[in-house]
């Protein structure tokens, strides 16, 4: 059994995600860490090649630029959708999960609600994109 991270690890690791500028966008919430499986599209895919190669016991941060992350915001992932296909009335700022065809889902963020002409503006930029980040990993365990 190797300790080191390769590809379709399961592995025990705390971790914090970060804006660049230190405003913690999301960490891991048990103390005793959680349980990521390498290679089931648990994490984005950029994220999860950084930790290939690290060893169990290790601890380290990365700094991931905008492009290597989640990519830049793209202006045609903000969708205009008619109000009427919505089953609840939508929120300003409201993050809505959508099924698209494929059978995927696809967070959306309401962005705008022009009741006069009954549409919606839904952004489907992931919410870091655009954004440079900071990832601090510890690797607590290497499984297998």
């Amino acid at each position: 059994m190797s300790l080191t991270i390769q590809n379709h690890s399961r592995i025990r690791w705390r971790y914090r995600l970060l804006l660049a500028n230190g405003e913690l966008f999301e960490e891991s919430k048990d103390e005793q860490g959680e349980i990521l499986q390498l290679g089931q599209d648990e994490i984005h895919p950029n994220l999860e090649s950084l930790l290939y190669g690290l060893s169990q016991g290790e601890t380290t941060r990365f700094l991931v630029s905008a492009e290597q992350a989640f990519g830049y915001r793209d202006p045609q992932a903000i969708q205009q959708l008619p109000l009427s296909s919505f089953t609840e009335p939508p929120e300003l700022k409201q993050i809505i999960s959508f099924t698209l065809p494929s059978g995927q889902e696809a967070p959306g963020h309401i962005l705008e609600i022009d009741q006069a002409q009954g549409l919606v503006s839904v952004d489907f930029n992931h919410p870091l994109a655009g954004h440079n980040i900071v990832l601090e990993v510890e690797i607590l365990e290497v499984i297998s």
